[in-house]
């Protein structure tokens, strides 16, 4: 008997929820496919304010095929690409991997027993700050040599989150500190929330938001908190893509879109069946993208009413690139169209550009750069973990 992922591959069509109006694939407004096949995806989300979307950039859009496939250690979090090398977060340590044929630039650890876990890095003019177990660690891009490292109170587990100009980041940990840093490393403040500090992200304004494993949204400035809003479940993703007002993601608790301005932390929408949106949204097209093991959706960013939802095992974070967005999961890496394909109320007709099986094993979240898709994978009967580029 044929698997649901076979039937929903040979037919073509897919059913999302139902939604109200006639929703073509036009609905993505103002995308193109990429034309810039040399992009980069410096930092864990794509760009400081975290949208995981690549406009420019060239990625696969028909089948792919493999640059390359490199054995590795069990990835913790997305790849980061930067100036020709790819980086990628491991139970053994961190990679820097050549971007054309896979080949190991070098590898960091602070643990002989290789039992780190570290988070997805930020590249900048040669420097790469990386989050973990040790707190934050400043490597220098070309032999991966430790500059400086902060220590922190607890484990940290969500990525450094740099200001957009790259004049310091912030930093938060389990212990529910938030610290703001200056570029070589120097504490310029320090404040608390309320819970483990789960996902960070600078705004346009020289402050951060932070979301917690409490369930609280956070915005600081100068070490002060100017607003807190409590949410129905931990955060799981944070955005804040057009720089006006966050996307939340929650553990059962769906989406929220807050507001800035005047009326700044009160919700704008809350899409009580959004997804969990696990690690992040990628924020495209009037469409706001997360995914988890029951598929992946798309909310309205204005309204936050679903336009749709494809199911299958989707467990994590989605990518974007021109008029793509990219999702791995359980046996498969998946293209769909940011306008979820032809469609009109509950059905969706030819939502996807490729599927890529992976034979049993499973993708984590991916990341868009250098004309290429790049996919670490694990699992399967062997056990064996890579790092797969598609182009």
């Amino acid at each position: 008997m044929p698997s649901r992922r076979d039937l929903l591959a040979t037919t073509g069509a897919v059913l999302a929820a139902a939604t109200a109006g006639c929703l073509g694939d036009g609905r993505a407004t103002g995308v193109t496919p990429g034309t810039d096949d040399e992009t980069d995806w410096p930092m864990p989300d794509h760009g400081a304010l975290a949208s995981s979307y690549a406009p420019d950039a060239v990625a696969p859009r028909s089948s792919p095929s493999e640059r390359f496939a490199v054995e590795t250690s069990t990835p913790t979090d997305r790849p980061v690409v930067a100036d020709g090398a790819v980086y990628l977060p491991t139970m053994a340590g961190l990679l820097a991997l050549d971007a054309t044929d896979g080949t190991q630039r070098w590898g960091f650890s602070t643990d002989e027993a290789g039992s780190e876990w570290f988070r997805s890095p930020a590249v900048h003019d040669g420097t790469v700050y990386v989050t973990g177990e040790p707190g934050l660690l400043a490597l220098d891009a070309s032999d991966g040599t430790e500059r400086w490292r902060v220590e922190t109170a607890d484990r940290v587990q969500a990525p450094v989150a740099p200001m957009l100009e790259w004049d310091g980041f912030y930093l938060g940990d389990d212990a529910g500190n938030v610290y703001r840093l200056t570029l070589d490393g120097t504490v310029e403040w320090r404040t608390q929330v309320f819970g483990s500090v789960t996902r960070l992200v600078a705004d346009h304004i020289d402050g951060a938001i932070a979301g917690t494993a409490g369930g609280e949204v956070y915005r600081l400035y100068d070490g002060r908190g100017l607003w807190r809003k409590r949410v129905p479940g931990k955060v799981t993703a944070l955005s804040l893509a057009d720089g006006d007002g966050p996307y939340v993601a929650t553990f059962g608790g769906g989406v929220l879109r807050l507001q800035g301005g005047a009326h700044a932390g009160r919700p704008r929408w809350h899409a009580e069946d959004g997804p969990v949106a696990h690690r992040a949204f990628a924020v495209a097209g009037d469409g706001v993208f997360g995914s988890d093991m029951a598929g992946i959706t798309r909310l309205d960013d204005r309204t936050g009413e679903r336009d749709w939802r494809l199911e299958g095992d989707h467990g994590a974070a989605p990518a974007a690139a021109g008029d793509t967005v990219y999702v791995g999961g359980e046996g498969a890496v998946t293209a769909y169209k940011l306008g979820g394909g032809v469609g009109s109320g509950g059905s969706r007709i030819d939502p996807r550009r490729w599927t890529h099986d992976l034979g049993g094993r499973s993708a984590g979240s991916v990341a868009v750069a250098d004309g290429a898709l790049f996919v670490p994978i694990f699992g399967g009967k062997d056990g064996r973990t890579e790092l797969v580029v598609l182009e």
